[in-house]
């Protein structure tokens, strides 16, 4: 069964130590937009890991799939969601699919029981394929 709680903080500072940073990626090698520059900015040593990756295979073979990089605060999940990104991202189905099949995939490689965290992936539909993780929305900050 899911336990997914939503909350107002920053997901690159408020987690434990040791936790898990979720995130999804297209199968390029691109952190190039959104949440994933900033993903890019925190953990640069991380990209280098998921770029080289993303070479290393086809995008047949990582989509749908979980790459843990390990960290020395925290760990990153990239979870492969689409062949590409932006007007070439794969269709709605397909990226609800293989997100399932990502996260069902880094549930197997949690094998020590890691805290999960997220930033809100494909407006929250991955609930319901038993995760339990804080899905953190963004800070916003009113100006007087």
């Amino acid at each position: 069964m899911s336990a997914i709680t939503h909350i107002k903080a920053d997901l690159f500072t408020t987690p434990a130590t040791g936790s898990i940073l979720i995130h999804a990626c297209n199968t390029v090698g691109s952190w190039g937009a959104g949440i994933a520059v900033a993903f890019r900015e925190n953990f640069p040593d991380a990209f280098v890991v998921y770029k080289q990756h993303c070479k290393s295979h086809s995008k047949e073979e990582l989509l749908g799939t979980c790459l843990l990089i390990p960290g020395e605060r925290y760990d990153v999940a990239c979870l492969f969601t689409s062949k590409a990104y932006g007007k070439s991202k794969d269709k709605p189905e397909q990226i609800l699919a293989s997100t399932r099949q990502a996260v069902q995939d880094l549930l197997r490689q949690n094998t020590a029981g890691k805290e999960l965290h997220s930033c809100r992936i494909n407006s929250g539909k991955f609930g319901e394929i038993g995760a339990k993780m804080t899905v953190y929305e963004p800070v916003v900050h009113q100006h007087d």
